[in-house]
């Protein structure tokens, strides 16, 4: 009977040191997005218009804080990695990347697919850039089916030019036409 209690509480120790090691991880990645952003955000900020009144410029304040919270999440990183590496969890991380990614790829497909047409939109216009979003993201959560390709026609129909009409006859604010309609 011991011996029982034992194996289960060996099992959920064993359970609790994985779930630990996953929030680290998840940490670390969190520390590397936000210092890569923070990176980039102090390089932006260097393209400020400078004052003639400010000896450092307007650009110096973000570059600062952005320049701060850079250096901060590598030492949260570093830390991360040397926690691990302690636990003895760090062998194991690139399974549990490509087990993570595995299961979020609906994710970032999605998120690819807002970035792509963010990209699109400029050129393609308001209509024709949302009408392929939403009736491919539609068919990607829905699952591709002759009721719901209807479904999702129907419904990207109505939110690309319905709300195109809307905004340009009722609010009189014209939604971007984009390169290729631009006449």
């Amino acid at each position: 009977m011991t011996n029982g209690a034992e194996k289960s509480a060996a099992a959920g120790a064993d359970a609790s040191a994985a779930s630990r090691a996953r929030a680290e991880f998840a940490r670390l990645i969190s520390y590397i997005v936000f210092g890569l952003g923070s990176v980039y955000l102090s390089i932006r900020a260097s393209a400020l218009p400078t004052s003639r009144w400010e000896p450092l410029g307007a650009g110096s304040f973000p570059k600062l804080v952005f320049a701060v919270l850079a250096v901060l999440c590598l030492i949260s990183a570093v830390r991360t990695v040397i926690d691990l590496r302690k636990t003895g969890h760090l062998s194991g991380l690139g399974e549990a990347l490509a087990e993570w990614l595995k299961v979020r790829r609906f994710a970032f497909a999605l998120f690819g697919l807002l970035v792509i047409y963010l990209g699109v939109l400029p050129y393609a216009g308001f209509s024709l850039a949302t009408f392929a979003f939403l009736l491919i993201t539609q068919l990607m959560i829905a699952g591709i089916s002759k009721k719901t390709v209807i479904q999702s026609l129907i419904a990207a129909l109505i939110f690309s030019v319905g709300l195109n009409l809307l905004f340009a006859e009722v609010f009189n604010v014209f939604l971007p036409r984009g390169v290729l309609f631009a006449g």
